[in-house]
């Protein structure tokens, strides 16, 4: 009956249009017949990289299968994954990629591509194995989601920086968040507006990882992880992607070269010593065996900004707290938001109580700074860098970054800092050869009117990573030994840890062979490249060889 009765409401319709335009009619039996179009509501967005995987997500209008085609040539994007689960929020799992590799990529179902980027602006470039020494760029942001101008021209602002930059020109290998993504409360309208519609350009070829802010939390639980801000990020649990398994998103690690980031949980986690949080963050910073470590939470634990780092309970605790245990173990970087304003500190130790306990006059007698320029400006061309051997644990610099999206003032008068800026703006951190055989770890703070207005520079002395051998001769690592001449790839694992498996995947990301023995007859594979996943009881290792 229903059906009739709409027929017939088209046909009056339709005489009546006819006495008005014709072309009323046309458009209107075009908008009535045709059926609703597919198109792509939110990303692609890449998340949870590691040496051999990464996660694609991306959002429809309408739910249809789920499909990625990608490949290292931007004319033939061979490889193919797919889910034919009809769905609206994609998520698709890339395996079995060579580490340091740059794959172009495609997102739609199994009847069209839904988007592309015909240029070869849409990519990811897989981490290299833990442990090497590389260059590295992370852009960092805390306090974007204002969906404003002024978010928008800090945006553009590190855009002009990095299209310009001198060495690894357009290179932003991922992208940190330090919360507050989404102003007011973390809904998924708002996150669509100030996260995705502004960084969607980025997205699209970068990782993104994040902490969550007291905003994001308003529409989040940690203790259930739901919410849209648990909805939108998929963080690594088990310690797929380098680092201790934590069983939530709420806090985790992973690993990116030669670098360590630990994730916390300021706002809805327990910043309790012997809590869940802390415990396990102790126990991750303790095995990690990379060279850097940065640390990032949301809650500052020094500011005088839009918020006192000495009357909030949150920075209080996180600083009396985890700020011990966290230095005791070397971390080198750490990395808050919440005030809206940019602060910078002198390189620190040991001084976790309120701001009139930092006194001044200690700084240039070295009271709570570590090394002969500690108390300095730790830029290479003024005072000079910061300075830490790679086995030493003492020093670490605090950086509050919350203008990312807005300013909001405050006293800036923090003893501890050497830099208090009340301006709109966000970072960048490079991790750089120095030349001698050490590294540096430089940050910039980046205006929106593209003025650098701070940097400073860790170097770290002795870092001496082996890089893989260019010319496939022979490979060493500390886990796996291949010879090219050889027949055989021996595993070497540490002695607290056991072997359980080993997986070859070739150049397209197919699994050809696997074993569980510590030496390995090669001599029937293949001749190319491979990517080698060594799983132990405690972690897994990858590797790429290339057997001639």
């Amino acid at each position: 009956m229903m059906k009739k009765i709409t027929q017939i409401v088209m046909l009056l319709f339709t005489v009546y249009s006819f006495s008005q335009t014709e072309i009323v009619e046309t458009a209107i039996v075009e908008s009535i017949n045709s059926a609703p179009s597919i198109t792509v509501e939110r990303g692609p967005y890449l998340q949870s990289g590691t040496p051999t995987s990464v996660i694609v997500k991306w959002r429809t209008n309408i739910a249809t299968e789920s499909v990625v085609n990608y490949g290292t040539v931007l004319s033939s994007l061979s490889m193919t994954k797919k889910n034919l689960t009809l769905i609206t929020d994609h998520q698709v799992t890339l395996s079995g990629l060579a580490p340091n590799t740059k794959y172009y990529f495609n997102i739609g179902n199994k009847g069209e591509v839904l988007y592309q980027d015909l240029l070869g602006d849409m990519y990811v470039i897989t981490a290299p194995v833990n442990g090497t020494k590389q260059f590295v760029r992370a852009w960092i942001l805390g306090d974007p989601g204002t969906a404003n101008n002024s978010q928008r021209e800090v945006r553009d602002a590190y855009y002009d920086y990095v299209a310009t930059a001198p060495i690894n020109t357009g290179k932003t290998d991922m992208m940190l968040f330090l919360g507050d993504n989404a102003y007011n409360t973390g809904k998924d309208a708002e996150y669509q507006n100030a996260f995705f519609d502004v960084y969607g350009d980025m997205f699209k070829k970068s990782v993104a990882w994040s902490c969550l802010g007291n905003h994001d939390g308003q529409s989040a639980d940690s203790a259930t992880q739901s919410g849209p801000y648990y909805d939108i990020f998929t963080f690594p649990t088990e310690g797929e992607a380098g680092g201790t398994a934590s069983g939530t998103e709420a806090y985790y690690s992973f690993d990116y070269a030669n670098i360590h980031f630990i994730i916390l949980d300021s706002h809805h986690s327990s910043r309790e010593v012997g809590g869940a949080m802390y415990n396990w963050a102790l126990t991750d910073i303790q095995n990690t065996k990379n060279d850097w470590i940065v640390t990032l939470f949301h809650h500052p634990a020094y500011s005088k900004g839009s918020h006192d780092s000495d009357e909030d309970h949150r920075p209080i605790e996180m600083r009396e707290n985890f700020m011990p245990m966290l230095e005791a173990n070397g971390v080198d970087l750490v990395l808050n938001g919440h005030s809206h304003s940019y602060e910078r500190s002198y390189f620190l130790n040991g001084h976790q109580g309120f701001a009139n306990t930092f006194n001044p006059d200690e700084i240039s007698k070295g009271g709570h700074t570590v090394g002969s320029t500690g108390h300095g400006d730790g830029k290479a061309d003024s005072n000079g860098a910061y300075e830490k051997g790679k086995d030493a644990t003492e020093g670490a610099v605090y950086i509050t970054t919350g203008s990312a999206g807005q300013i909001s003032g405050g006293d800036l008068n923090h003893q501890a800092m050497y830099i208090s800026l009340n301006q709109l703006g966000s970072c960048v951190m490079e991790v750089e050869d120095d030349g001698k055989g050490g590294q540096n770890l430089i940050v910039k703070f980046i205006r929106e009117n593209n003025e650098i207005d701070d940097y400073f520079t860790i170097n770290k002395t002795g870092i001496v990573t082996p890089n893989v051998n260019e010319n496939n001769s022979g490979q060493e690592s500390k886990i796996l030994t291949y010879i090219a001449d050889s027949k055989l790839i021996t595993i070497a694992v540490n002695e607290k840890e056991r072997l359980k498996k080993v997986k070859f995947y070739n150049s397209i990301g197919e699994l050809v062979s696997k074993s569980r023995r510590d030496i390995i007859n090669v001599s029937k594979m293949a001749k190319g490249l491979y990517v080698v996943e060594v799983v132990t009881n405690k972690k897994t290792y990858t590797e790429s060889v290339t057997i001639k």
